[in-house]
């Protein structure tokens, strides 16, 4: 069965792993990166691979612009090697026809499963089309492969934004990483009716620079969540302490309360579906190599999770 087809079967639990592409110029990290998702490929649907831009974010960011490999290119890489589906993502505003870009996806890289993403901020006049508009002219021209586009449950007016990017022909969304649930519950229950799948996105944290680079990116984090993940100073102590034990010991308690954190957002959403609501997917994703290790885990416990309340809505 196709990825798309599993997407716009409600009934079904749907996976993705996101992996950052390697570093370009490096050709072990793109084995290094295929031995990473061959750990978990059989736990997925597909891998998620975003496309990494220089943003001009305000505030400080934890570490510097690394410059990245194509997604396109690790995607052919994992199809070949592992046969492995992957969804690609990219930025649909810098080009002014999306067209070229998308015939060179599919016919060089085999590739049609696609996340549509837009500009950084509102306030910047770009050369390409909004979402909706590539959307439309990527259906345009025939394309039948899955796409996608992000949502910000936190957003004003998300729930318009994504019924009007459903209506030019995306298959489904993918959320910010979710560290509360208000939001998401919010969004969810105004798209009752609307087929569009939503995956919701969960990374662990483990560090209190994980938080720092999220809230760089834009992630909508409540502000006592250093405090409920016990991210003090003192705790970022013993993260960082010399002791190997007392390392380890304080690494995972962080990261439990993380995947706990989760796993009672996951149960928020559907202890609150509307009567129809939009079929459910999830999306972890390790936002640097430190993570990738709590990043397996969290998809282990999770997908277990997902995939039971998953079949418990089907059976109702």
């Amino acid at each position: 069965m196709s990825l798309k087809h599993k997407i716009l079967d409600p009934s079904l639990p749907v996976t993705l792993f996101e992996v950052v592409p390697p570093e370009e110029g490096k050709p072990a990290a793109l084995d290094e990166a295929v031995a990473v998702v061959r750990r978990v490929a059989d736990a997925v649907d597909a891998v998620n691979l975003p496309e990494i831009h220089n943003e001009a974010r305000p505030g400080e960011r934890t570490a510097g612009f690394v410059p990245r490999l194509d997604p396109r290119v690790i995607g052919a890489r994992l199809r070949e090697d592992l046969a492995a589906d992957v969804v690609v993502n990219h930025c649909v505003v810098y080009e002014a026809d999306p067209l070229p870009w998308l015939a060179a996806t599919r016919d060089t890289f085999g590739i049609s499963d696609l996340v549509l993403v837009g500009g950084e901020s509102s306030g910047i006049r770009y050369p390409g089309p909004g979402v909706a508009e590539a959307a439309e002219r990527i259906r345009a021209d025939g394309h039948a492969g899955a796409l996608g586009a992000i949502s910000i449950p936190s957003r004003t007016g998300e729930a318009e934004r994504v019924r009007r990017k459903h209506a030019a022909g995306i298959d489904f969304f993918t959320t910010q990483v979710l560290f509360d649930p208000n939001d998401i519950v919010w969004l969810v229950q105004r798209l009752n009716g609307v087929e569009a799948r939503l995956f919701l996105s969960f990374a662990p944290v483990s560090h209190p620079r994980d938080l720092q680079f999220l809230r760089w990116l834009g992630a909508d984090i409540p502000p006592d969540l250093d405090r409920h993940l016990r991210l003090d100073e003192a705790s970022a102590a013993d993260l960082d302490h010399t002791d190997p034990k007392r390392k380890q010991a304080a690494r995972a308690a962080c990261l439990e309360r993380s995947i706990g954190l989760a796993q009672r957002i996951l149960i928020d959403v559907f202890d609150n579906l509307p009567p129809d609501p939009p079929p459910l997917g999830l999306n972890v994703e390790h936002i640097n190599r430190r993570n990738f290790t709590p990043a397996v885990e969290m998809l282990d416990r999770l997908g277990d999770l997902y995939s039971s309340l998953v079949a418990a809505r089907v059976r109702a």
